[in-house]
């Protein structure tokens, strides 16, 4: 009959490697009650650090959404105090427009009311070049040029991206895949106005006066015009709130004009003019509602989007806690089992490796 003898080395071995293990469980323990943290290496579980690395990266991407969505709310609130400031500037306009067509003014108070005009034109284009966020928010894709001047010759000019350009789109990621427009263009809510001549071949010149007082016509570049003054042809292009604002104020220096020179024929045209600004007040009127109950409707989602990215964001914060956070009662209780067995494993191990055949005889 024969019996197994374990070797002192074997011994030795077994129990170092058990010493070893519970050490290992005692620091893990300790680890993770000082980190506050169930998992301190991917090989504590490997599936659950998975599942927190995927936690993580959405909660990120949740993180950047908000970001997004915030800012774009922001930036259409602006949107709306711009717009409903034009709608309150376009009303007092109208309302100078009705007053100055009924014909009892004198050339004084209609040239007050010319200077109110002109005065509504300039806060108007300062309301067209607000910025938000360092960019032009009238300005389309051209958000580091400003959107709009006054040139020299009165004419109110947009320079950002036209309306009909598709490209005039600056949209924000408010969801995975998802993309709101958050953006309109200068001369769809406000317009543009610009008067000048046209030679044969299609130069644009523009109406001024010399030293002299003398009227002449130049280029942009200020080259003068030096051919037939009948050959130019008098444009206007414009649109909009502004174009009716140039041609209010127009058509009272015209009414002014004529009575300075007792023709009856120029005044009833200069009032005829005036007048038409009134159904251009009401269109301009119309199109910045439409823009604001367009972006009302914007802003509305985002409010939606805004709440459910909030309950998300929640949601997977709760289940990555579930992952990765320690219920501190139970992991003291482990704590301290797990330091009983290494301190146990230790004594063992101590008197074990003092034993010898002497023990036996």
């Amino acid at each position: 009959m024969y019996s197994n003898r374990i070797s002192t080395t074997a011994r030795y071995n077994l129990l170092t490697a058990d010493i070893q293990r519970n050490e290992a469980n005692f620091n893990r323990i300790t680890q993770q009650l000082s980190s506050g943290r169930k998992l301190t290496s991917i090989t504590d579980d490997p599936i659950a650090s998975v599942n927190v690395v995927n936690t993580n990266r959405q909660l990120g991407q949740i993180n950047t959404f908000d970001a997004n969505v915030k800012l774009a709310m922001e930036e259409l609130d602006t949107l709306d105090d711009l717009m409903e400031l034009a709608g309150t500037y376009l009303n007092q306009a109208w309302d100078k427009a009705v007053q100055a067509k009924n014909g009892t003014y004198g050339e004084t108070s209609l040239a007050a009311i010319k200077v109110e005009i002109d005065e509504i034109t300039k806060t108007m284009v300062d309301l067209a070049n607000t910025e938000f966020n360092d960019n032009f928010i009238f300005g389309g894709a051209n958000t580091r040029l400003t959107p709009y001047e006054i040139d020299e010759y009165g004419n109110v000019l947009y320079k950002g991206t036209p309306h009909d350009n598709p490209d005039y789109i600056r949209e924000s990621e408010v969801a995975d895949g998802v993309f709101e427009v958050i953006n309109t263009t200068g001369d769809k809510v406000f317009g543009y106005y610009e008067s000048f001549y046209s030679d044969p071949s299609g130069t644009k010149y523009y109406e001024t006066t010399d030293s002299s007082g003398n009227t002449i016509y130049v280029d942009k570049e200020g080259n003068q015009y030096t051919g037939d003054v009948a050959d130019l042809t008098a444009q206007e292009n414009y649109s909009g709130v502004m174009g009716a604002l140039r041609i209010l104020s127009n058509s009272i220096q015209n009414v002014i004009d004529a009575r300075d020179a007792g023709d009856a024929d120029a005044e009833v045209a200069g009032y005829n003019l005036m007048n038409s600004t009134l159904d251009m007040f009401s269109n301009s009127l119309t199109d910045i509602t439409t823009e604001q109950t367009k972006f009302g409707g914007v802003y509305n989602r985002l409010e939606m989007t805004e709440s459910t990215l909030e309950t998300n964001n929640e949601n997977l914060t709760s289940y990555l806690s579930q992952l990765q956070d320690i219920d501190i009662a139970a992991a003291v209780t482990e704590w301290y089992k797990a330091q009983y067995a290494y301190q146990a494993s230790l004594q063992v191990a101590g008197s074990s490796m003092n034993m010898s055949l002497l023990n036996y005889i």
